[in-house]
């Protein structure tokens, strides 16, 4: 059983110069099998090809809040 790790930056850009070459998620994996992404993970790339234009980028506001500790909330 071969076990995936995280995809690479590199692999990310690889799958969005091939989507937007107009290849679905399964002619993508076809392409580089030796690779053995999932094809849940590439379907989520091109996704967020599609959304944003980017594979590392994220969609304006989808980030999770800094929370922001204030000074009186320290001193007793």
């Amino acid at each position: 059983m071969f076990i995936m790790g995280k995809v690479s930056l590199a692999d990310k850009m690889q799958i969005q110069t091939l989507h937007k070459q107009c290849l679905g998620a399964k002619a993508i994996m076809a392409a580089y099998p030796e690779k053995g992404w999932a094809l849940s993970t590439v379907k989520k790339i091109c996704q967020r090809v599609d959304r944003t234009g980017s594979a590392t980028e994220h969609k304006a506001g989808c980030r999770r809040l800094k929370s922001v500790c204030s000074e009186a909330r320290w001193q007793i």
